[in-house]
């Protein structure tokens, strides 16, 4: 079962919790996606942070996360507003 997209830093938390598979990294990615869209980030911005060193990930593996976090970016569309009154 594929868990849902989090959207707070809890939910996030609590899929750290679980053992890793392809859904869950997918998901976080798109998590990722979602609170920097939310945040007012740019795409460019967003893969800065992912490109920053960070003693976790060798830079290849930064450069290949942030191709991926690209791409989600493109294929997610950006948020409806709550509700419209047109």
């Amino acid at each position: 079962m594929v868990p849902p997209i989090p959207q707070t830093p809890e939910e996030f938390a609590a899929l750290r919790q679980q053992p890793p598979s392809p859904d869950r990294i997918a998901v976080a990615i798109a998590g990722v996606v979602r609170l920097g869209r939310a945040a007012g980030q740019s795409l460019a911005e967003l893969q800065a942070q992912i490109l920053a060193e960070d003693g976790l990930l060798e830079p290849a593996t930064r450069s290949w996360l942030s191709q991926l976090v690209a791409q989600a970016w493109e294929l997610m569309a950006p948020e409806a507003p709550a509700s419209y009154s047109g």
